[in-house]
């Protein structure tokens, strides 16, 4: 019988563990770079292009429900825009946004402070990881 609770337990500690740490560890790895990115925008001298306090708020509480914070550069949207215009807005980037990728992954999008968006996504989106394609 000891044999069998050995076993039992070193079966237990094996099976569950490892695949919850790593999820967790992915999970909090996300939140933190999503936030880090966010605190980057908050340092520096002020200036004009800078998401304004509330709009950080905002995104801040998009991570808080499980949102990924993207950085996409102006050149990037421009590509992806259905009638190769320059994107100068926050809406007409969020609409190219939702053109090529739906409404539902593309949360929020905000300009940073180096000209390129801020853009909040779900992590997942048809049971795959959303991520940007170069």
């Amino acid at each position: 019988m000891a044999t069998t609770n050995r076993t039992w337990n070193k079966t237990k500690r094996n099976t569950g563990s490892h695949t919850n740490y790593t999820t967790l560890r992915n999970y909090w790895q996300q939140k933190i770079n999503s936030y880090r990115t966010l605190y980057t925008q908050t340092q520096g001298t002020s200036g004009a292009g800078r998401p304004s306090p509330a709009t950080l708020k905002t995104f801040g509480h998009w991570i808080d429900k499980g949102a990924v914070i993207h950085k996409v550069s102006a050149a990037q949207i421009n590509r992806w825009s259905p009638t190769n215009r320059k994107c100068t807005t926050i809406t007409t980037a969020k609409n190219t946004l939702w053109h090529k990728f739906g409404k539902t992954p593309i949360k929020a999008v905000c300009k940073s402070k180096g000209g390129s968006y801020l853009v909040a996504t779900t992590p997942m989106y048809k049971g795959k990881y959303f991520k940007f394609p170069c």
